[in-house]
């Protein structure tokens, strides 16, 4: 018996997931990375004489704006390119801004102290901006365009210097006259400071784009457990009880594997009849109502659903789902079924049911191509032996044969069942030992042994 469901492929769910996710850290830093930079402008209007705040203030929220832009490549197939050209572009406004833009606009001031103001840190802002893509390359690429904008900045306003005075050129333990007129003088470049820092905002980059990675990582298992759940759904149907969808989730209980498991199969008796009464609406509902019912006694009792056939139902203990004592809950759960469809009506019809139950060695597993048709299968005897003493039952005039393996195995109800004899089974080669409920008084069948 089968279950047959369509598969998208799990690494392309994985994949679109990812994707998913970088665009919408993609959108985050682009927004927010404007509210950062517009932020900055706003800042410069009190800390600069007017006119000239104004001019800085409108520059600066002009490169604000412009990080808005790459949002309308989104959906093109220039989207990956408009991710890097923006990070590449911030991390260039930043050597502009170190290299050639003026640190006053009088007089004429060196531009190596540029230095000693805090322009360098917006280096860590565009590369923590990059973060938020959850693109390892992303990441990489903006620290390279920083460390190397910070080195290109270095060497255009060295190469401008006539001397240039380091930390080396300070005497042992300087006086602070001395310190102070080193450091503070206009050939002072600090060449090792410039090297930290380069290699400062190298390892925060190696860092955030290990971060990045292991992020992908999350991400990456969220959506496989996604995927998982997505196919078990598709597999066991909206009738599985939460907890034992829950464990399904568990990819090894649908890996194919050899199982000693207890079958039950189950039909209606005198569906043709019924359904012949019935309008197919009603009809439909009926059988709905009463999956529902059975399912859940049959969850309650630690057991699965395989399979609906038309009026009838496949039921397993032990596959896929690991059960101990799996031959006592398939009883106990026909004589819950069994006493239900006694006590209780579905859409105003009485229902009466037969069932096989049979226990032994099945093969059961998930099989089918990856990206096309799934199949979650149980084969072995069992499952023919259980179709067949449930057709048995309309000879035997009861409602539930149980084979002899089962009554075997079942310590708990096993002693209370009630051995009708052997009996040949259609296209089975060997007489099967058939057992019924005590309570079923069932009769002995004249080929029994």
């Amino acid at each position: 018996m089968t279950i047959e469901t369509k598969s998208g492929s799990t690494p392309d769910m994985i994949e679109t997931a990812l994707n998913d996710a970088e665009r919408t850290g993609f959108k985050i830093a682009a927004v927010g990375r404007t509210i950062a930079v517009t932020l900055i402008a706003l800042a410069f209007l009190p800390s600069y004489y007017f006119p000239i705040n104004i001019g800085i203030s409108a520059i600066t929220l002009a490169i604000a704006l412009i990080g808005l832009t790459s949002l309308a490549a989104i959906g093109t197939r220039y989207e990956i390119k408009a991710r890097f050209a923006i990070f590449a572009f911030d991390a260039t406004v930043v050597t502009v801004l170190l290299a050639f833009i003026p640190l006053s606009s009088g007089g004429d001031i060196p531009q190596n102290l540029v230095f000693l103001t805090s322009s360098v840190q917006y280096y860590y802002v565009v590369v923590a901006a990059s973060v938020l893509t959850l693109s390892p390359p992303i990441v990489i690429w903006t620290g390279s365009w920083a460390t190397g904008g910070l080195i290109f900045a270095t060497w255009w306003i060295r190469s401008g210097m006539d001397k240039v005075l380091s930390y080396g050129d300070l005497p042992i333990a300087p006086s602070p006259e001395i310190f102070f007129e080193t450091v503070l003088s206009p050939n002072f470049l600090g060449m090792a400071s410039r090297v930290q820092e380069a290699l400062i905002i190298a390892l925060v980059t190696a860092i955030a784009a290990l971060a990045v990675h292991r992020a992908r990582r999350v991400v990456r298992n969220h959506a496989r457990a996604e995927a998982s759940e997505r196919r078990v759904q598709r597999l066991f149907g909206r009738y599985v009880p939460a907890p034992i969808l829950r464990e399904l989730l568990d990819a090894g209980h649908l890996a194919p594997q050899t199982r000693f498991a207890t079958l039950l199969f189950a039909d209606i008796e005198g569906f043709t009849r019924l359904s012949e009464s019935m309008h197919p609406t009603e009809l439909v509902q009926l059988l709905n109502e009463f999956f529902t019912a059975v399912t859940e006694i049959v969850g309650r009792n630690g057991g699965v659903v395989i399979n609906y056939i038309g009026d009838a139902l496949l039921v397993s203990f032990n596959a896929p789902l690991p059960v101990e004592d799996h031959a006592d809950r398939a009883l106990a759960a026909s004589l819950e079924i069994l006493a239900m469809t006694t006590s209780q009506q579905f859409d105003g019809q009485t229902i009466r049911l037969r069932i096989g139950i049979a226990t032994g060695l099945i093969a059961a597993g998930t099989v089918g191509a990856a990206d096309d048709r799934q199949t979650y299968t149980v084969y072995g005897n069992p499952v023919n032996l259980a179709q067949r003493l449930q057709e048995l039952t309309k000879d035997m005039n009861t409602n539930c044969l149980i084979c002899g393996v089962t009554a075997q195995q079942a310590r708990a109800v096993g002693p209370t069942l009630t051995r009708l004899g052997l009996f040949t089974i259609r296209n089975l080669a060997t007489p099967t030992e058939v057992f019924a409920h005590a309570n079923s008084g069932a009769p002995t069948a004249p080929d029994a042994s």
